[in-house]
């Protein structure tokens, strides 16, 4: 039986003594900006290898410029500058940050993600897959 990411959520919140839901919403952005700027042929293959991947995605998706205010502002002005990617993983950031986790919880929380990627799928499509997406290390944890 494949370990599902939904046991990987539960997982990573017992050792970061961590809130689940707060586990929960960082996992499932993060897919989400995974599944949104990676190549859709390789996250949907990578996705297959982990069940509950792509519904935690869908449930957590990062919509751009909502909320308004600075944080709409901000996302707005990524895009412009970086282009529509950073906008994604600002947004997701935010989103993130909302939970009250700190910077390095949520690092630390990717960095667990990508080890459990690279556990559970195939580590070249995981590799393939988050090098093509810019800025994805830098925000969210890197895994040498």
């Amino acid at each position: 039986m494949a370990a599902t990411i939904q046991s990987f959520v539960d997982e990573i919140a017992a050792k970061a003594n961590i809130q689940p839901d707060a586990a929960e919403t960082a996992v499932g952005t993060i897919l989400f900006v995974i599944q949104k700027e990676g190549s859709a042929t390789k996250v949907a293959q990578l996705f297959q290898q982990l069940p509950g991947a792509a519904d935690l995605a869908q449930k957590h998706a990062v919509v751009i410029g909502s909320g308004g205010g600075l944080l709409g502002t901000l996302s707005g002005v990524a895009d412009k500058v970086v282009g529509g990617d950073a906008g994604t993983l600002v947004a997701a950031m935010a989103q993130i940050e909302a939970t009250n986790l700190t910077l390095p919880q949520i690092k630390s929380i990717g960095t667990a993600l990508l080890a459990y990627f690279k556990e559970n799928a195939n580590p070249q499509l995981v590799t393939q897959i988050v090098e093509a997406i810019p800025g994805l290390k830098d925000h969210f944890g890197h895994q040498g």
